[in-house]
């Protein structure tokens, strides 16, 4: 399927590999693409507490259902989620001003690296 997040989508291997230099998590992100459908989502940031309730890892995840501009926006979205949490701590509001920071600052990176 032409739309699907795979090698072959080499856009958004690009803007992972951008987010990775231009906007580093302190902590490990593995990021993978699967079906969604049944969860209703397009995609989520889980954030792995160690021992002490601090992330150590995270895992991004999109649906691999979704053409490819759409999964590239929801890359950006959950990777702020993980850059908010690092810096912020974990909460239960996901969408906080200092989300939307961090958003910003994604979004400043893609628009600077990623332009066609």
């Amino acid at each position: 399927m032409a739309n699907r997040i795979d090698k072959r989508n080499t856009k958004f291997h690009d803007v992972l590999r951008m987010l990775r230099k231009e906007c580093k998590v302190a902590r490990p992100i593995k990021v993978v693409s699967r079906d969604l459908n049944e969860e209703k989502l397009c995609g989520c940031c889980v954030a792995y507490l160690d021992d002490h309730g601090g992330v150590s890892r995270f895992v991004i995840e999109v649906d691999n259902n979704l053409a490819p501009v759409t999964a590239i926006d929801t890359l950006l979205h959950e990777w702020a989620h993980a850059l908010d949490q690092v810096a912020n701590g974990v909460t239960g509001e996901p969408h906080r001003s200092s989300w939307g920071k961090c958003y910003a600052r994604v979004w400043r990176a893609y628009v600077a690296k990623i332009i066609d």
